[in-house]
């Protein structure tokens, strides 16, 4: 027997859904689990006879052979067919439209796709199939899909559900009878209830976002509560409501959303509710009702992310104008931009205007050489940049204004125009349609160690058990996907960070050290391997260019304070999911089309060391940074930004671009885009140094191919740089970035020590190797190898690469033990001994033990032998 069942409190997607799956599997039996909802009862007293439902309580489990599951995934939601799940011998096929969870049911068949609802799917398989259907079928079909999409008007309505209501409106479907069951009139207690809804709503702002909250209370249970929801919604045009309804020794707790910022059914997630982004519901018994209103607080706090703000999208003002200006000199800085309008400012205070119709009349009337003052437009729209993109195409859109100012404490710090927010609402919608763009399960396996495929594998299941989400991020993300190696794993998990790795930790035998403040931890494997764990988070800058403060966010928030989109995407490795790339800013997009791109306006104004990493970016992968993002790069060094930071994070930057393979081509971009002279107003690359540095290159390979160790490249590579300095500017700067000791005594003496060594070694005389060790020895490898970048004269580097292969491992074999057994009394002149002893075999004139003894007989007698 096979059995097609639904969820308790059936809809009317899931209704159409049965039906339509009785179409793809003509044998099966229809039955549904337990209650429906009000209006769908009604559906069925009238149109009974497109169901024939067969009551649970009738089926005989023991002959069930195929579980076919539509429009839920969750196994407390499908009454007594719970009893099917795991059973031996049952095929379990699954339809579902609402995001993945780890209590999800696996099934063997089916389709599971974020869509508007999941009748789309299966009418999408119709289709396919070329089945017919009746028009009374269609009807049904549309009403299930009409009722989840909000008739296609939902944000989660995707161009499959649309093809799907044009299919099926082909097939017959009636809308004045789907129209009678949607927008039906309130019973006289639903009216009570929408009249006690409005009386309690609450709105509250939470990351940004506008919830209202509704906390009551029935004597008695109301039949279709949803109903008088949808009117409130529809009759005060909310976005996002909670609705806690206690009602005797149980609280209904129902939720819906309007965008993509607010996803209820992972909001709900935690109470026990079931539902999508943007409808869900739970039904909690045996709580209070005041407890269950504090902790939706709270994971409303933690999961709502924030709503993209004006902030967020605005571009830094290309020019500002004087009210002195003269109005030909407005229209050449706005040919120069190639903007079509010029904010006022006097005294850091936003005036007015001026547009280029204005300016190009101006002119036209030779008024070239008047100010502007007499002819700004004074009119302004502006706004705090915290605003939602909404709010601002309300101003805009009320003043009838093409262009909104954003102020900052009265200080004009960005511009939106209408274009700007065109360009937001649709990223908007392509983050929420791109978040997962496939699976990267056969990359893994290709690219990732069998054993690290393992671990990551033990991890989500580790989550799954736990209730958690996690993924991989940031850069390990990027490289796969660009064939590069990279070993260097994060996990991000949405949940606690630490108590995911200390439970991890206990399944693999690892140790853990935990950073509480960041909610972060580092997994440490028994064979020495790594993970780096975190709490998804998001980061809060009290002020530009400080550091930030962290608070637990969703895993859109955590990749969202990222730098880079090419550093937003995500893998999930939860077991059900395990693979999926998440992507919600384009990043696998920029990565296709070679592009560095901010995140938002704010990026380089948060944390101005991003100029270091776009630059590093762009160069190593052979990237253009994008040009709304060079824009914003040069105006926060026309800020002054990078001077604001501390010289412990620059200094630490810098290593990073010196360190690079090829840092080179990073610093003749950084020297283009101005980085490098705020460093040090004389700090250069010409091409004689590009020509060092590319030499280095060679001679660090040759060093650690020879010797087997690493070698400090981003000193040696600085002192390249600083070689322009002279003595006291060497000090301000490694004051300035404060350098340790032996970093300031390798920078302040290394050029004068290199120059020296240089002019000792160049000779053309010959140097005894003994001459070339006590010349070389007390130098550090990093000022050797600068000597080496300096000069183009061969036989200096000869010498230097002899002395630290050959000369510097040599090594005398008689010490102060062997003076004392031939009878010399301990005194300084051993050292005198020991050293000639040891110039003698460095310039090969003795090699043996024995000839170092006899050496030392000839050449220091002692005195009862003289």
């Amino acid at each position: 027997m096979e059995i097609i069942t639904t969820h308790t409190g059936t809809d009317f997607d899931a209704l159409a859904s049965m039906v339509a799956a009785k179409k793809l599997y003509p044998e099966a039996k229809l039955s549904l689990p337990g209650s429906v909802a009000k209006e769908v009862k009604q559906f069925t007293c009238l149109y009974g006879s497109l169901l024939e439902n067969i009551p649970s309580e009738e089926i005989d489990l023991d002959k069930v052979k195929r579980l076919i599951l539509v429009d839920t995934r969750w196994l407390n939601r499908i009454g007594i067919f719970n009893q099917l799940i795991s059973r031996k011998g049952v095929e379990i096929h699954i339809y579902d439209h609402h995001p993945p969870h780890p209590e999800d049911i696996e099934g063997e068949g089916g389709i599971c796709q974020e869509v508007g609802a999941t009748t789309s799917l299966l009418v999408s398989l119709i289709r396919k199939r070329r089945i017919s259907i009746s028009p009374a079928e269609a009807t049904l079909l549309l009403l299930g899909i009409y009722e989840d999409t909000g008739s296609l008007s939902f944000t989660s309505t995707t161009p499959l559900d649309l093809e799907a209501a044009a299919y099926l409106l082909s097939q017959g479907a009636n809308l004045e009878l789907i129209s009678s069951f949607l927008n039906r009139g309130l019973t006289e207690k639903q009216t009570l209830l929408l009249d006690d809804f409005l009386k309690k709503a609450q709105t509250k702002l939470i990351n940004g976002v506008e919830i209202v909250v509704i906390v009551t209370e029935i004597d008695e249970f109301i039949g279709g509560l949803s109903l008088p929801l949808h009117k409130l919604i529809d009759l005060k045009n909310l976005e996002v409501v909670f609705v806690l309804i206690k009602s005797k020794d149980r609280v209904y707790l129902m939720a819906r959303s309007r965008t993509p910022s607010v996803n209820v059914g992972e909001i709900l997630s935690p109470f026990g509710g079931g539902g999508h982004n943007f409808a869900a519901s739970a039904l909690i018994k045996g709580t209070d009702s005041k407890e269950i209103e504090q902790r939706l607080s709270q994971v409303l706090k933690d999961r709502i992310e924030p709503r993209l703000t004006v902030g967020r999208i605005m571009s830094p003002p290309k020019e500002t104008a004087t009210l002195q200006m003269l109005v030909k000199e407005a229209q050449i800085l706005l040919k120069k931009h190639k903007i079509t309008f010029l904010p006022v400012v006097e005294n850091s205070k936003l005036l007015g205007m001026i547009s280029q119709k204005r300016i190009d009349r101006l002119i036209a009337h030779n008024s070239g050489n008047a100010p502007l003052k007499s002819y700004i437009t004074p009119k302004i729209i502006t706004c705090p940049p915290f605003i939602s993109i909404k709010r601002a195409q309300e101003l805009m859109m009320e003043e009838e204004a093409g262009v909104l100012f954003v102020l900052e404490e009265d200080k004009l710090v960005g511009i939106i125009t209408g274009s700007d927010l065109l360009d937001a609402f649709h990223q908007r919608r392509e983050d929420s349609l791109e978040e997962n763009l496939g699976s990267l399960k056969d990359l893994l396996e290709k690219k990732v160690p069998e054993k690290i495929q393992r671990l990551l594998w033990q991890a989500g299941k580790v989550a799954n058990k736990m209730g958690y989400r996690a993924f991989i991020v940031g850069g390990f993300v990027r490289d796969l996907l660009l064939g590069i190696e990279n070993l260097d794993i994060d996990l991000v998990i949405e949940g606690n960070g630490i108590d995911f790795a200390i439970q991890f930790a206990d399944e693999v035998a690892g140790k853990v050290k935990t950073h509480k403040d960041f909610g972060t931890a580092v997994l440490i494997f028994p064979d020495g391997f790594k993970l780096d764990i975190a709490t998804s988070r998001r980061e809060f800058y009290p002020r530009p260019a400080s550091l930030p403060r962290v608070t637990p966010a969703s895993l859109r928030e955590d990749v969202f304070r990222r730098d880079f989109t090419v550093n937003t995407m995500a893998i999930d490795i939860n077991l059900n999911s395990f693979g999926n790339l998440i992507d919600f800013f384009a990043g696998q997009k920029d990565i296709k089309e070679k592009r560095v791109g901010a995140l938002h306006s704010k990026s380089f104004i948060e944390d101005p060391t991003r100029i270091f990493r776009a630059i590093r970016f762009e160069q190593r992968y052979g990237f253009t940074i994008e040009d709304k993002t060079l824009r914003l790069i040069q105006d926060a060094l026309k800020r002054g930004l990078l001077q604001e930071l501390s010289g412990e994070r620059i200094r630490e930057e810098l290593i990073q671009v010196l360190q690079e393979d090829r840092p080179g081509r990073v610093i003749k971009r950084m020297q283009e885009l101005g980085v490098l002279k705020t460093l040090h107003p004389r700090m250069r690359l010409d091409e004689e140094k590009e020509e060092r540095l590319d030499h280095l290159v060679d001679v660090f390979a040759r060093f650690e191919i020879l010797f087997n160790k690493r070698v400090k490249r981003w000193l040696i590579r600085l002192l390249l740089l600083l070689e322009d300095l002279n003595g006291a500017e060497l000090k301000e700067f490694c004051r300035r970035y404060r350098f340790n000791k032996e970093e300031r005594e390798s920078i302040l003496k290394g050029k004068n020590k290199a120059k020296e060594l240089e002019e000792k070694l160049k000779t053309s005389e010959f140097l005894k190797p003994s001459s070339i060790y006590y010349l070389l020895q007390p130098l550090s490898q990093e000022i050797l190898l600068f000597t080496i970048a300096r000069t183009e004269e061969k036989g200096i580097e000869k010498r230097i690469f002899d002395y630290l292969s050959k000369l510097k491992n040599i090594k005398i074999k008689v010490d102060g033990n062997d003076l004392k057994q031939m009878g010399y009394k301990p005194s300084p002149e051993f050292t005198q001994i020991l050293e000639e002893l040891k110039k003698a075999k460095l310039d090969g004139e003795i090699e043996t033990r024995e000839e170092e003894l006899d050496y030392i007989r000839k050449r220091f007698p002692r005195e009862e032998t003289k």
